[in-house]
C-alpha cells in the first residue's frame, strides 16, 4: 500500500503547487475569468493543471511515463476544447504545448538541477517561446495573411507566466515533498 501512496501524494503536491502558481498569476493577470473554459485565458487553468501533471509524472517514474502522461493528457484536452474550438486549432494546442513539457520536465529534473530556484525561468522562457510558435503555426493552418504582433505578444506573456507560476509551483511542490511526507 505504501508503495502505491507515497508516488500518489508526491504526484498530487506537485500538480497541486504548479497549477496553483499557474493560475495565481493568470488571476493577476486577467481576473476571474481564468475560470471561464470558453475564455482564452483558461490556459492558465488547462496548461498549469496538465504541465504540473506532467512534471510530476516525470519527477515521480521517470520518461516513459511522462509521455504516456503527455499524450494522455493531450488526448483529454483535444476532446474537451474541440467542443468550443476549431478542431485543428484544438489539436494544435492541446498536443503543441503538452509534448514539449515532456522536454522540459527532463530538463527541469537533470539538466537545470544545478540551477535551483532558476530553473523556471527557464520553463517560462520555453512556455512563452512555445506559444509564439503555436500562435504562427495555427496562422499558417488557417492561412491568416496577417497576424498582428499584438497577438504574438500576449501569447508570448500568456505563456511565460504560465510557465513561471507552474515551474515556480513544482519547484516548490518538490522542495516540500519530504518535510510535507504523511506519517507512516
Amino acid at each position: 500500500m505504501k508503495r502505491f501512496i507515497v508516488p500518489l501524494w508526491k504526484m498530487v503536491l506537485i500538480t497541486a503547487t504548479g497549477t496553483l502558481g499557474s493560475v495565481t498569476l493568470g488571476l493577476l493577470l486577467h481576473g476571474s475569468g481564468v475560470f471561464d473554459p470558453a475564455g482564452v485565458s483558461f490556459a492558465f487553468v488547462a496548461f498549469g493543471l496538465t504541465g504540473s501533471f506532467i512534471f510530476s509524472f516525470y519527477h515521480v517514474y521517470g520518461l516513459s511515463n511522462s509521455v504516456t502522461a503527455a499524450v494522455s493528457t493531450g488526448v483529454v484536452q483535444f476532446v474537451i476544447a474541440s467542443n468550443w474550438m476549431p478542431m485543428l486549432n484544438a489539436g494544435i494546442w492541446s498536443f503543441g504545448v503538452n509534448l514539449p513539457a515532456v522536454w522540459l520536465a527532463f530538463l527541469f529534473e537533470r539538466k537545470l538541477a544545478s540551477l535551483r530556484w532558476a530553473r523556471f525561468m527557464a520553463v517560462g522562457a520555453v512556455y512563452g517561446a512555445v506559444f509564439v510558435l503555436l500562435t504562427l503555426i495555427v496562422g499558417l493552418a488557417h492561412d491568416y495573411a496577417d497576424i498582428p504582433s499584438e497577438v504574438f505578444q500576449e501569447n508570448f506573456v500568456d505563456g511565460l507566466l504560465i510557465g513561471l507560476g507552474m515551474g515556480l509551483g513544482v519547484q516548490l511542490g518538490e522542495a516540500n515533498i519530504d518535510s510535507l511526507r504523511p506519517a507512516p
